[in-house]
């Protein structure tokens, strides 16, 4: 496929030198002389007194050296930076009349029994009363109404007199005893008027007549090299030269019919050419200097009312009105004008043609005609509705000088303010010309073509197929035609006269595109192309396929999903995506494209359905309620003034101070979350944006915004620097504005901190110097108690081994002497027992003596022997021996039993000895002199008496004793 457009664009940087070049030489062709549009009426911007916050009447306004607009209203100074409005009352809270800035910056004031001076300081306006200076008798009902400054002093002028400022003291000056109406400035001369006197130049403290008397002057503008153009109320305009001489100006009858019907109430001069005047009751008329009406600015075109109290003339060459009730800003250097239908008759413009010198606009509500202005006095368009034309106009096509209406309910032939029907299809929305004899037309059903016979317009055909709506119709070769349907494209072709039709081939957008919605083909420097909300495709021939043209879609960057585009002259064109439009120009090398000249028109017209119409240089846009006139040489371009930085807020706090903000500014770390706003007083239709970076903090520069501020939270202590340029619709940016300020440390890490830090450092040193040698002593005096206490611990150990050694050796000395006393206790009652058995074997032997005569012993001699055994058995000093030698060794053994068992008997005791020595029964019984079942039941009593448990054993029980 061959390639038929230039694939690849410069380099951006190209680009851009060569706009910047053609913008340089444009401003530089136009800085010559300012021009003003005839044609429509600019953008007003109005602000109301409910955006200004202050009072209704604003008696004088002027722009100072920093681009900041000041307004005397009725409640004090306005102050408008471009986004914010700021009001400063007077310090004796009356109503202000006049302001004048100097060129110092000086905002100087007057108002009711007041005059003074407003000076920025820090970010605000600080207010300095001069009056003070004059004894408040003379100020008694005295209104200041205009200030002029001069050179050595500055001007405040009363009816009554003239307060002069000069050396920082106030000289008055009286009218000859004749009061004044309005001061004047114009070239460094004073005019003023006196009642009943006139017009006299006031020079070197002393008034000068003119040799005509003239009154009633609300305006002097220079007027040529020599000579005062004079506005009087009621009267008209003049011409005054330096000789003084006075003649009546009335270049045009109707613009004197409208000055002395409005009443001239001041007058500006926007241009060496080119002049406004303020009406009490007809707005604002422009004119130039041969008295042609360029403009008239009133309420039925935007203006808030018609009385205009003030006017000043911006540094972009537009003009800012106060008014009665309100401030406008009227856009009178710029390249769009328009023609606004503010009644709601017109409607939703969709075909505009300019034809036999009237201009025809189809709408949703019908089809309306007005006279073309042929020359500069007129910009107000008498529309007027075409008897019969009621319902949508889809298209105006001049076809052999014949105006065709496609409409709605058909098609119509326009002749002046008539309409006659050529056609009743309905929806004639897209007519192609094939030759001078026929034209083709998609409508709502299908196809039809027309021919022209007698010298007029007829339906020649209506075809049977396509039987539904044709929405884009365009000449492939001869007789062939694409023809767009709803969700197909078909290649027909129509018969030599157009009486028949044939379909060659049919593309569907589902099959044969990438899912596209719609398609509209255009022919684009001689070569058709298709565009859809995909892209750009192009048809190859000899394969008989779309594809996608990749090198111009890239090119066109978003416009190449246009979806509607129109040829403005060779090698430029209109595109229009969406309610955007877009300059391109197609070169030999290159395609460039200005997406930005057009953006005031995004919100104002009806998307999809974009009409641009273009008509000697100058281009008309369809609007949701009009029309918009672009003509991009009747303006002087600004450059963008950079913007203003106002200061900084402290976020995150319920406080609205604002904060100054200048080179170097230290910030306390407290306020390290800070709101910093800036703006640019460029004023313009449309929001400017901007652009910033914080160095210190971000590395790569932020998205432009509307937003006149941005917010910082949390900053670091240290240095930055805070860079900010504004940005205009149309691409058009301004110088860096940079300031520079400081995060300082938090109170911890002050200087002053630091040094108490130093301080406390150097106390803590030497207090913990007195601490740690204070340590050593303790610790030597420690170390010293823990060695002796570990000398005396071991010391004691010691003894305490020695005295175990020696305990071991007693009780190992005592259980040898227990052991000895218990073998001594056991052979002690070894003995009794056998001293028992002894005395038992005794008395048996005694049984079987006999005396010599062979006869057994008398009884009594047995019992007396027997009375001797007993006694010898029951003789208490073996027991208490015994008693004695157990206790010793048993620890008291019988105290015990008796303090805990005071019941136990002294057998019972005895019995328990026993058994702690763990005898035998046998061996008890013969100690006690009992028998065994004696001892068994004394044992038996004894465990009662003890309340021993059955499996308690007697003798362990006593032995754990």
């Amino acid at each position: 496929m061959n390639k038929i457009l230039p694939t690849v664009a410069k380099p951006k940087v190209m680009i851009r030198i060569v706009f910047l070049i053609a913008s340089l030489l444009f401003v530089l062709q136009q800085s010559r002389a300012q021009t003003i549009s005839s044609f429509g009426s600019p953008y007003i911007q109005n602000f109301t007194k409910a955006q200004y916050k202050a009072g209704n009447q604003n008696w004088s306004i002027a722009q100072g050296p920093d681009g900041f607009i000041y307004t005397a209203n009725n409640e004090g100074l306005l102050v408008y930076d471009g986004f914010y409005w700021e009001l400063y009352p007077l310090s004796n809270k009356k109503h202000l009349r006049s302001v004048a800035i100097a060129p110092n910056g000086h905002i100087y004031v007057g108002g009711k029994e007041e005059f003074g001076y407003f000076e920025r300081r820090h970010g605000k306006l600080v207010y300095h009363r001069l009056s003070d200076l004059v004894n408040p008798a003379l100020l008694e009902n005295d209104d200041i109404w205009k200030i002029i400054l001069t050179e050595d002093k500055v001007i405040f002028q009363a009816f009554s007199k003239l307060y002069i400022l000069r050396d920082n003291k106030i000289e008055i000056q009286y009218g000859q005893g004749e009061p004044f109406l309005f001061a004047h400035q114009i070239d460094n001369k004073i005019w003023i008027e006196k009642i009943p006197s006139g017009l006299q130049r006031w020079t070197a403290d002393s008034f000068l007549p003119l040799a005509n008397k003239i009154t009633n002057i609300l305006t002097v503008l220079s007027f040529g090299k020599e000579e005062y153009l004079l506005g009087t109320a009621k009267e008209g305009l003049f011409i005054l030269d330096l000789q003084g001489n006075l003649r009546k100006w009335t270049p045009n009858p109707q613009l004197e019919s409208l000055l002395k019907e409005g009443q001239i109430n001041n007058g500006l001069k926007v241009s060496e050419n080119i002049y406004a005047f303020g009406t009490i009751k007809n707005g604002i008329i422009i004119i130039n200097a041969e008295g042609q009406i360029l403009q008239h600015i009133h309420k039925r075109n935007g203006l808030q009312n018609n009385t205009v109290l003030s006017m000043t003339l911006d540094k972009q060459g537009n003009i800012w009105a106060g008014l009665d009730n309100g401030i406008d800003r009227i856009e009178i250097n710029a390249p769009f004008y328009y023609y606004k239908d503010i009644f709601g008759e017109l409607g939703t413009v969709y075909a505009i043609k300019i034809f036999d010198n009237h201009i025809y606009l189809g709408t949703n509500q019908g089809l309306f005609y007005a006279p073309w202005p042929s020359n500069r006095n007129i910009n107000h368009l008498n529309l007027q509705f075409v008897s019969g034309s009621q319902g949508q106009v889809w298209t105006l096509d001049v076809f052999n000088n014949q105006l065709i209406c496609g409409h709605n309910d058909g098609t119509f032939l326009v002749e002046g303010h008539r309409l006659k029907r050529i056609s009743e299809w309905t929806g004639g929305w897209i007519n192609q010309q094939h030759s001078a004899l026929h034209f083709v037309q998609g409508n709502y059903t299908g196809l039809a073509s027309f021919t022209q016979k007698n010298n007029s317009w007829s339906l020649n055909q209506k075809f049977p197929f396509p039987k539904e709506a044709v929405v884009n119709l365009i000449q492939k070769e001869k007789n062939q035609y694409w023809t767009v349907l709803n969700k197909a494209i078909l290649l027909v072709q129509f018969g030599g006269s157009f009486k028949d039709v044939q379909i060659l081939k049919t593309f569907r957008f589902d099959k044969d595109f990438p899912q596209i919605s719609r398609l509209h083909p255009q022919t684009i420097e001689g070569n058709t192309l298709f565009f859809s909300d995909k892209g750009i495709f192009i048809y190859d021939n000899v394969l008989s396929k779309f594809s996608l043209y990749s090198d111009l879609n890239k090119s066109l960057g978003r416009f190449s999903k246009a979806n509607r585009i129109k040829g403005i002259e060779k090698g430029k064109y209109i595109f229009a995506l969406e309610g955007d439009f877009a300059l391109v120009h197609i070169g030999k090398d290159m395609i460039q494209v200005d997406s930005t000249s057009f953006n005031i028109l995004k919100n104002a017209v009806m998307k999809n359905y974009e009409i641009v119409e273009p008509y000697q240089q100058k281009l008309l846009f369809g609007l949701d309620n009009g029309i918009a006139i672009y003509d991009p040489h009747s303006y002087n371009k600004s450059l963008i003034t950079p913007p203003f930085v106002k200061g900084y807020r402290q976020l995150n706090t319920s406080s609205d101070s604002l904060y100054h903000l200048t080179e170097e500014s230290k910030i306390p770390f407290k306020r390290n979350s800070i709101r910093i706003l800036f703006a640019s007083p460029w004023f313009s239709s449309t929001p400017l944006k901007y652009q910033y970076l914080l160095e210190g903090s971000n590395t790569e520069w932020d998205t432009p915004t509307e937003t006149p501020y941005v917010d910082f939270t949390n900053l670091e202590w240290g240095k930055y620097t805070f860079k900010v340029r504004a940005i205009s619709d149309s691409g058009e940016t301004s110088d860096w504005t940079v300031v520079s300020f400081r995060i300082l440390p938090p109170w911890y890490l002050t200087w002053q901190a630091l040094a108490i830090y130093f301080l406390l450092a150097c106390i803590a040193f030497f207090v913990a110097r007195k601490m740690v040698l204070q340590k050593i002593a303790r610790d030597k005096q420690r170390i010293r108690q823990e060695l002796q206490q570990r000398q005396e611990e071991l010391l004691r150990k010691e003894a305490e081994e020695n005295e175990k050694k020696l305990m071991a050796l007693k009780n190992e000395q005592l259980s040898q002497e227990l052991e000895l006393k218990n073998r001594q206790l056991a052979n002690a009652a070894t003995n009794i027992i056998y001293k028992n058995e002894l005395l038992d074997n005794l008395h048996v032997e005694l049984l079987k003596i006999k005396d010599k005569d062979g006869k057994p012993l008398s009884n009594e001699q047995l019992q007396k022997i027997n009375k001797l055994i007993n006694n010898a058995k029951s003789d208490d000093r073996d027991w208490d021996l015994f008693e004695k030698s157990f206790n010793e060794s048993h620890e008291n053994f019988f105290k015990k039993l008796k303090a805990q068992y005071p019941s136990l008997s002294p057998n019972d005791l005895k019995l328990c000895a026993y058994l702690r020595l763990n005898m035998s029964s046998k061996d008890i019984a013969s100690l006690i002199n009992i028998s065994i079942r004696g001892v068994e039941i004394r044992r038996y009593r004894l465990r009662k008496k003890f309340n021993l448990p059955t499996h308690k054993n007697l003798n362990e029980f006593l032995m754990e004793l």
